[in-house]
């Protein structure tokens, strides 16, 4: 009875143990496998989140205004991509100066068959004069811009609303009378006009929020509220020229043609 006892008991403790085992066995893939899954889920979401949170088209620049080397500014793909019916533009401006201060507008930008965008030095404001599929186009002010500092611009537009922000607030809100016709173009700069620069010019195809804007101000400034472009030592190394090594004078020719006394102009307010 005894030994019966002992072998029943020896049998139970091994069937434990081989179900325990067996049981554990199973349990610990499928628990990394639930581990490896939503890993690979929190990646793929913030991956999307931060895709959806970065500009569609993006330039650091900064471009020169008065004489760019190129004035494109959003080319005509992304345009046609990234601003039909909502999208939001935000860019650093820095008007130095006009050639009249009495001109009720200089041009800055324009964008063909949807709107131009100019700069009134004496009231230091941008003018959108923006078209619609019906009835005369539309003047839009944006005030507080001013002169000789750099100051962000975020024009967010859905349907017929614009939201105006300057340096990551909302100042306005505008309603056009109709809607704005759609038009395949480039926003380039009018060139020969301003003397200043723009800078970071961003664009997203959505309308972003106003808590959106505000972070996207402070990410992309420093804490004067100047575009983050880098050091200033690196601004300074684009300005150097090399000299001509080759032709010191500037010019490959042995001699320097000159003109007759008879072909000389002269200027008589010289």
């Amino acid at each position: 009875m005894e030994y019966t006892r002992r072998a029943f008991g020896a049998l139970t403790e091994s069937a434990k143990t081989t179900f325990g085992q067996g049981s554990t066995s199973y349990i610990l893939p499928v628990i990394a496998i639930i581990v490896g899954l939503t890993i690979v889920i929190m990646l793929v979401l913030v991956v999307v989140q931060s895709r959806k949170q970065l500009p569609a088209t993006f330039v650091k620049g900064p471009i020169d205004l008065f004489a760019p080397k190129s004035p494109l500014v959003v080319d005509r793909a992304n345009t046609k991509r990234d601003m039909m019916g909502t999208y939001t533009l935000a860019f650093y401006l820095r008007v130095d100066a006009v050639p009249d201060m009495r001109t009720e507008a200089t041009p800055l930008l324009t964008w063909p068959g949807i709107w131009n965008l100019n700069y009134n030095a004496a009231q230091e404001e941008l003018q959108w004069i923006i078209k619609q599929t019906q009835g005369e186009p539309e003047k839009m002010v944006l005030r507080g811009v001013p002169l000789q500092k750099w100051t962000q611009i975020t024009v967010a537009f859905e349907g017929r609303t614009f939201d105006l922000y300057v340096g990551g607030k909302l100042v306005k809100s505008h309603t056009l009378g109709n809607l704005p016709p759609s038009a395949v173009s480039s926003i380039t700069i009018v060139p020969g006009g301003i003397l200043g620069k723009i800078a970071y010019v961003q664009l997203w195809s959505r309308r972003l929020t106003v808590s959106e804007t505000a972070a996207n101000f402070i990410d992309t400034s420093d804490s004067q509220g100047r575009p983050f472009l880098g050091p200033d030592f690196l601004s300074a190394l684009t300005d150097i020229q090399l000299p001509n090594l080759f032709y010191p004078g500037g010019s490959c020719n042995s001699s320097t043609p000159t003109a007759n006394p008879s072909q000389t102009w002269e200027f008589p307010y010289a």
